[in-house]
């Protein structure tokens, strides 16, 4: 029967359950009918499935129970999140496609991030903010504008690079207060051009100081009131994974839902060439992701 995935996991991770009206029980994936989670195991590994004769339309509601699901394997160890969607037409798929080619290197991986967590962090700021900030204390301030087409063309390139020195220089300064508290960092999306973001930043961070990184991700919103701030997480720790080389892949996804958990690769992971990550699972999953809306 096909399986949809969810993650892959040790072979001896906890397995998540969850309450009932008839009592705990296994927790439920997507589908229609929903069925019970389990693992499929093979060596080291196991992949986190549940049975489905039908998929069903993919919504909202269904990337918040991904998400649910991986945030629930997270808590009791490191997991690999497979994209929203992903359906394996057996076990034996499963066992032979998804896990046999990472039997070679991926455990070692998950030792690695053990105890570690994703967060990501988005910050914009308006454009009238950043351009009545970035000529504030130039002469451009004061200037009346130039009547010579090429004149405020010029102008105009000024204005932008100086709007993109300002960004790069607070976006430096943020990281440089919240990076103390990670175990390493990336960028999301690609940063410097006019058109990017102020910031767009993956940490990877110890469980146990989650607490200490909110309060310093308050602290910036504190210290920068102009800025729009998305905060998500925790997630499994998916753009600090160094994927083995043959488990990356131009074949077609197998979902038709975008790449809700990065990459271009069959099952999820990462495309050759491509970055991860570029979409925020809050935005596909409500508010089940962000830390935001934490209690």
């Amino acid at each position: 029967m096909p399986v949809v995935l969810y993650g892959i996991v040790r072979a001896d991770h906890p397995f998540p359950v969850q309450k009932r009206d008839t009592g705990p029980g296994p927790a439920l994936g997507i589908g229609h009918p929903a069925a019970s989670l389990r693992l499929v195991r093979s060596g080291p590994l196991a992949a986190v499935v549940s049975e489905t004769s039908d998929v069903g339309e993919l919504g909202e509601q269904e990337a918040i129970r991904h998400l649910e699901i991986l945030q629930r394997l997270l808590a009791d160890g490191p997991v690999l999140p497979v994209r929203l969607g992903t359906v394996a037409p057996d076990d034996e798929a499963v066992r032979t496609e998804v896990l046999e080619p990472v039997q070679d290197g991926l455990p070692e991986q998950l030792d690695a991030i053990d105890g570690l967590v994703e967060l990501y962090l988005d910050i914009e700021e308006s454009e009238q903010t950043e351009l009545a900030e970035a000529v504030a204390r130039t002469p451009l301030a004061y200037a009346p504008p130039p009547d010579d087409l090429d004149a405020r063309i010029q102008l105009g390139q000024r204005i932008a690079d100086l709007v993109v020195a300002r960004r790069t220089a607070q976006a430096e300064e943020i990281l440089d207060d919240l990076r103390p508290l990670a175990r390493a960092d990336r960028p999301r999306r690609h940063h410097g051009g006019p058109e990017d973001p102020a910031l767009s930043w993956a940490f990877l961070v110890p469980a146990d100081r989650l607490s200490d990184f909110d309060a310093a991700v308050e602290r910036v919103r504190a210290a920068r009131p102009s800025l729009k701030v998305d905060y998500v997480g925790p997630l499994p720790a998916v753009d600090f994974v160094d994927f083995p080389a043959h488990v990356r892949t131009t074949a077609p996804a197998v979902d038709t839902t975008g790449d809700t958990f990065g990459g271009s690769g069959r099952w999820g992971w990462g495309g050759e060439g491509e970055q991860r990550n570029t979409r925020e699972p809050a935005d596909r999953a409500g508010g089940g992701g962000t830390r935001d809306d934490r209690e």
